[in-house]
């Protein structure tokens, strides 16, 4: 145990070198010998190994990668270069590749060992006298972080172990012996971290370098989200209403307390995700300042064109009357078809033609991609910096990824209402105050069940894109199987004479999805190995 605490230890060093701290403790190297005691009998030292469990908790990137954004894995974008994604797309993933969703098993199992060590050895842990509340606070973290990690694994395995204390490697016997839970116990298991650390933790932290630490509102957008997976029909397909009502009445109280401690909706929809730290931020984490710009700007603005959005997206961007492009009377003209849309759509889709650092976007000059990895003459704007020069740098600025923002919290609480009672007030109050701030008209009176449902998928679908929550929701309702398993189109365009201009979309890729099995991951088959013949409860998920 020893040996592992000083090599975890040491490894958490390293994640941490951002984070302040004596700079005579960062200079010793932990050996062989290092034992609880010197790293839990100094609450600074504590705080520096918590501090390293926040590693895994997410970022722009999907799983902690910046090649891996998680539209270019459902009907948001495509990936142009041949990776990860496109072997998950096109449905040839299995126990043995299906990366990048593997490493999620991997990281979130080590966060969780990490916080259970932690957690272990609380008690060796002293007071800080300057700071009485330190102490707490931090197994308040540590409580519901796990129940974070534990989130996570649940989203993508369904019935998972938990595990609630540092057991050993699979080589020393213990680890990998655990059975998957079923979901009600792996629920019952992340509420209970939720609100032991809620009974530790503040609403909010007052001071600024807590910023990103876990408090109370985080706990409940976390129950939020998560009452709401539950609640829906991939893990509910009896369609209990007890759990979305559960889901509504959390979701409410995480939105009151969020507005309550002025998480509120930022002015502009792109302030939401330009600017750091916004209001509307409940938990998040620096982007850095030009990453995310280099890995997905166009080749003509010095960018690397990884991934842009799909056709289908584009589509479903309405008029600025509120009008889908495709109904009578919509006004859309197939010729200028990016004309009076919905205001978000030019907020988080450069498009041909588009005005973009005091050019036009041009498809058939510096902007086209390079041949053999054709993407879909679309890229995206959401979270790019227009000032930003990234041969030098210049003009950016720092920006944060939003794990939880308040325009979350209405759609789960419109969502969970509307399913539970139906679409009363509140609901629409909800669903409103998000298309106000975004310069939409608010969606019609009158509206049944069913018709309201149609409309909160739209909302999020439009208000989320980009911001890892498409590729679980279509999962969670089980509409994978058609919205990810069917061609993925981009756009060219022909120009005769001075004005008229011809678009006319190509495919660009074909996707796969078995709905069989491909709504829940596979363990890892290194996983299944280390137990066979030794664990009979521990079994793969269904139809792997």
């Amino acid at each position: 145990m020893k040996r592992y605490l000083s090599q975890l230890f040491t490894a958490l060093l390293i994640v941490m070198v951002s984070t302040s701290c004596k700079k005579s403790f960062l200079d010793q190297v932990p050996d062989d010998y290092i034992d609880e005691q010197e790293v839990f009998g100094s609450v600074a030292n504590a705080e520096l190994f918590i501090n390293g469990c926040y590693a895994n908790i997410g970022t722009w990137g999907y799983l902690n990668s910046s090649f891996y954004v998680s539209s270019a894995m459902t009907d948001e974008g495509k990936q142009r270069w041949v990776d990860g994604a496109i072997i998950f797309n096109n449905g040839a993933w299995n126990p043995t590749n299906f990366a990048p969703m593997s490493i999620e098993w991997t990281n979130n199992y080590a966060s969780i060992r990490s916080i259970n060590v932690f957690l272990s050895n609380y008690d060796k842990i002293p007071d800080d006298p300057n700071d009485p509340q330190r102490r707490s606070r931090l197994r308040g973290e540590a409580l519901m972080l796990r129940a974070w990690y534990n989130f996570r694994l649940y989203r993508g395995w369904g019935k998972i172990p938990l595990l609630d204390k540092p057991l050993s490697p699979a080589t020393d016997g213990e680890g990998v012996f655990v059975e998957r839970s079923d979901l009600p116990v792996v629920i019952a298991s992340i509420n209970n971290d939720l609100d032991a650390a809620m009974a530790i933790l503040p609403e909010k932290h007052t001071s600024a370098s807590l910023w990103g630490r876990a408090n109370k509102t985080i706990c409940l957008a976390i129950k939020s989200r998560a009452a709401l997976y539950f609640a829906s029909v991939l893990s509910n397909p009896g369609n209990d209403l007890s759990r979305w009502q559960a889901a509504a009445t959390i979701s409410k109280q995480a939105l009151d307390m969020a507005l309550a401690n002025n998480y509120t909706l930022t002015p502009k929809y792109e302030d939401a995700f330009l600017v750091y730290a916004n209001s509307e931020c409940i938990w998040g984490r620096s982007m850095g300042t030009t990453a995310i710009d280099q890995n997905l700007q166009p080749l003509g603005y010095q960018g690397w064109s990884n991934s842009g959005p799909i056709q289908d997206l584009v589509d479903d961007y309405e008029m600025k009357t509120g009008v889908p492009i495709k109904a009578t009377g919509s006004g859309w003209d197939p010729k200028h078809p990016y004309r009076n849309r919905d205001p978000r759509f030019y907020s988080s889709i450069l498009y041909p033609g588009a005005r973009w650092k005091n050019r036009t976007v041009n498809i058939y000059g510096v902007d086209k991609d390079n041949a053999g990895a054709a993407g879909t003459n679309y890229w995206w704007r959401k979270y790019m910096t227009e000032s930003v020069v990234l041969s030098t740098g210049a003009g950016a600025s720092i920006k944060g990824w939003a794990i939880f923002r308040t325009g979350e919290l209405y759609l789960n609480y419109a969502e969970a209402q509307n399913e539970a009672v139906g679409p009363d007030a509140t609901v629409y109050s909800a669903i409103n105050a998000i298309r106000k701030r975004a310069g939409m008209p608010d969606i019609p009176a009158g509206l049944n069940q069913t018709q309201m449902r149609s409309v909160i998928r739209h909302e999020r679908r439009i208000e989320l894109v980009m911001e890892d929550h498409r590729f679980w929701d279509v999962r969670r309702w089980k509409i994978a199987e058609v919205v990810d398993n069917r061609p993925v189109f981009g756009v060219d365009y022909t120009i005769a004479g001075a004005t008229d201009t011809t678009f006319t979309y190509f495919q660009s890729q074909t996707r796969s999805f078995d709905a069989s099995k491909h709504y829940l991951f596979p363990i890892p088959q290194a996983e299944m190995n280390k137990v066979k013949g030794k664990n009979p409860g521990f079994t793969q998920t269904p139809g792997w």
